[in-house]
């Protein structure tokens, strides 16, 4: 029986934040590593583990889809498992390594990419060659990988396609802030996008950030760097939280009523950046009059939006053949590799006759074909063929070799 490579990919809820309870940090990966590993079943795997999605890549002669499952909640520590729409098990080699690839370099089915994941990708193939579970076949498609990076970098080059209000926010705000120092920022009213505004500020190294809300209770989520990293103002202050901060971001849908227009109208030391993320909001048109202070709204950052969809649009159009490219020299290789072991599996069911004539009988066989003697080319024709039909019937991996051109090449050799 040969192998195949399968691919488990489970759904962490990124979007909708219900729950992560599939998400592995690295000691549960690298417990459920180790679990892959005492298996005699698997030969290589590969594990992806990242908060919005987690990729478990193995080979095994075995669907073992179940048996991973459970590994991966024992991980965890829960009893129950996700519902069939969280995860999805691919068989078809191809594919699989298709996705990942795209995944990979962000050049996913979409018309914009996303965001590359190559050094993602690059830490998780160290681990597992750190766990022993890097075989020929995995060694040889991080070699392309590496390739293909290469390739990208020297005829394509990466963008970054992250075209969420929350990042556009915080990559403006680094182009903006580019020359001051230790800039001050508030996002005043804190709501799902406020918090992902935060972040991301976070993230990108941004400190002590000012929170204006009616209540600080939309704050006590946060755990870690996230909880040391804001100073709370109750909205009553906002009109000193204004003068004090750089850079003002607010969420308000009612930003009219709690920003009136001459919380602006004070000499302030430095010009003030507003950026309104409200739908229904009116006020940076009044303060578009004002000399100390640079508005943006809503439509300004769908500006910028478009313009950074065009862009990867493009850049898309560069990427996407080279990724394909390089993953069709991949599949030449393991059609090669896989047709190599096919063959060699053909000869162990035949044997030299007396005659020294080479592949004349089938060590499996009982009874005679014939009850007619033929001449050898005819004879090694039929048995070849009764041969590559019980391998076909007795291996799982009956997608990648072509019978008939196996038996064509085979009389064409000898």
């Amino acid at each position: 029986m040969m192998g195949q490579f399968r691919l488990m990919s489970f759904s962490t809820n990124l979007y909708n934040l219900k729950s992560d309870a599939f998400y592995l940090d690295f000691e549960e990966t690298k417990q459920l590593m180790l679990e892959l590993k005492s298996w005699p079943e698997i030969q290589e795997s590969f594990i992806l583990s990242l908060p919005e999605r987690i990729e478990i890549l193995y080979y095994s002669n075995f669907d073992l889809e179940d048996k991973i499952f459970e590994a991966v909640a024992d991980c965890k520590g829960v009893n129950v498992l996700p519902i069939k729409s969280e995860f999805n098990q691919t068989s078809d080699e191809e594919k699989l390594f298709i996705h990942l690839s795209e995944l990979c370099f962000g050049v996913q089915a979409s018309n914009y990419g996303t965001t590359p994941l190559f050094p993602q990708f690059s830490k998780a193939y160290d681990f597992a060659a750190e766990s022993g579970m890097i075989g020929e076949y995995l060694e040889q498609w991080w070699d392309n990988l590496i390739s293909t990076d290469k390739l990208l970098k020297e005829q394509a080059d990466y963008q970054l396609p992250n075209f969420s209000i929350s990042y556009i926010v915080s990559d403006l705000l680094t182009e903006l802030v580019n020359n001051v120092r230790g800039p001050k920022i508030a996002i005043i009213g804190f709501n799902a996008l406020s918090k992902r505004i935060y972040r991301n500020l976070s993230n990108q190294g941004y400190g002590n950030i000012t929170i204006v809300d009616k209540s600080i209770t939309s704050c006590l989520n946060f755990k870690g760097k996230e909880l040391n990293n804001f100073t709370f103002e109750p909205l009553n202050k906002v009109e000193n939280v204004i003068g004090e901060n750089d850079i003002l971001i607010s969420t308000l849908e009612d930003a009219d009523r709690f920003l009136p227009s001459y919380y602006f109208k004070h000499d302030f030391l430095d010009t003030k950046i507003f950026i309104d993320l409200s739908i229904k909001s009116t006020i940076t048109s009044v303060l578009s009059d004002y000399n100390q202070v640079i508005p943006f709204n809503l439509t300004d950052i769908y500006k910028i939006i478009e313009q950074k969809m065009e862009i990867n649009k493009k850049w898309l159009k560069k990427a996407k053949p080279l990724v394909i490219k390089k993953n069709q020299k991949f599949f030449d290789w393991i059609d090669n590799k896989k047709a190599q072991k096919m063959l060699g599996l053909i000869k162990s069911y035949l044997k030299e006759n007396v005659n020294q004539i080479e592949y004349s009988k089938v060590l499996t066989s009982n009874e005679p074909l014939s009850n007619f003697d033929l001449v050898h080319h005819k004879r090694n024709k039929i048995l070849l063929k009764k041969s590559i039909e019980k391998i076909k019937r007795n291996t799982q991996y009956k997608d990648i070799i072509n019978y008939d051109k196996i038996v064509n090449e085979f009389y064409q050799y000898n």
